[in-house]
């Protein structure tokens, strides 16, 4: 006897039982196809931005006044591309909310985060309208990129719920899901103030990196320069705070495999996403640097939540219990000798 603790299984959630095969499997599919479908959206619209093609289309819901599809116009077209892949995730959502709710209301991990996607999809169509009417304000720049990216969150806890029917997460938050949940909590904020430094124009406030005008804190009496440096700081808080998440998680890999594995994959898109953004200095906003810098921060943003909702499902609970054999049995192992 070994003396290592053996960890039950967790219970399934309430309705996980009466589920089929069948429909775990199209739940499953309409999750990936939606949340990859987000990704894409996201990409498409740093697409937008970075092209300045964001009054392409002058209308909302239409292109123009006059004209549901757009001119035969370099603008347009990736304007309304953006709006095309909208449409398409909307749809798949409302397919994913219909399965949800036909068959899996008794598993509120999966029908509230289903529900909770419906309502971020529609806040967001209308917040685009917002923001052409707006033109581009940058707090309207940065609420559309923020609600994308919890939109996309919902996806993809939805997504890990999908794969998860059959264990019910525990009642407490362990320490690795509390420090997954801070890195998760940075990361959104660094994307939030990376969206608004785009929107007033300061994503070259400093022409040189790692250092700021040759500097490590550089003077910050302007706006730009200031929104700029908190950016990077705010990108240092995140690398910190993944680098703990990514150790923490590779220490209980043994018994949280998939935990440690969402964990590196973070960590792995945050150091791509730092040279991308070094990329975005260097090449001076050069549009796919701008791109790939808002689709990895959408990735590494969507890496970590799945990490968190996998920590929280895939528990360490009598982890404890594994380091050392239990005091009874090294008693009785002593008496023994």
């Amino acid at each position: 006897m070994s003396g290592r603790a053996v960890l039950s299984p967790p219970e399934p959630e309430a309705g996980a039982s009466r589920r089929t095969g069948r429909s775990d499997r199209r739940l499953r599919a309409l999750a990936v196809a939606a949340t990859a479908t987000t990704f894409l959206l996201i990409a498409v619209g740093a697409l937008v931005r970075a092209t300045g093609s964001g009054l392409g289309c002058t209308g909302w819901p239409k292109c123009s006044a006059h004209r549901w599809l757009p001119p035969l116009e370099y603008h347009a077209i990736i304007e309304y591309s953006h709006r095309f892949t909208a449409f398409l995730d909307i749809v798949l959502v409302g397919l994913l909310v219909v399965a949800a709710w036909r068959g899996y209301r008794g598993v509120p991990r999966v029908f509230l985060g289903a529900l909770g996607a419906v309502v971020l999809v529609v806040f967001q169509a209308i917040l685009g309208g917002i923001v052409v009417k707006g033109g581009l304000e940058a707090l309207l720049v940065t609420a559309h990129l923020g609600t994308a990216m919890l939109f996309a969150g919902v996806l993809v806890y939805v997504t890990v719920a999908a794969f998860t029917i059959d264990q019910r997460p525990p009642r407490r938050v362990d320490g690795l899901t509390a420090l997954a949940l801070w890195a998760a909590g940075a990361t959104f904020v660094l994307i939030a103030v990376g969206a608004y430094v785009r929107g007033e124009g300061a994503g070259l406030a400093f022409s040189d990196w790692p250092l700021m005008d040759g500097r490590l804190v550089p003077s910050l009496s302007h706006l730009p320069s200031a929104l700029h440096f908190a950016h990077r700081a705010l990108a240092t808080i995140v690398a910190v705070s993944m680098g703990f998440l990514a150790v923490r998680a590779w220490r209980e890999r043994t018994i949280r495999r998939p935990v440690a594995v969402l964990a590196l994959v973070a960590a792995g898109l945050l150091v791509v996403q730092i040279f991308v953004g070094a990329a975005n200095v260097w090449t001076r906003l050069a549009p796919a640097a701008v791109v790939a810098h808002v689709a990895v921060a959408g990735l590494t943003w969507g890496a970590v939540v799945a990490t968190v909702a996998t920590a929280h499902v895939v528990s360490g609970e009598g982890l404890e219990h594994q380091a050392s054999p239990p005091m009874a049995a090294r008693s009785a192992a002593g008496a023994r000798r």
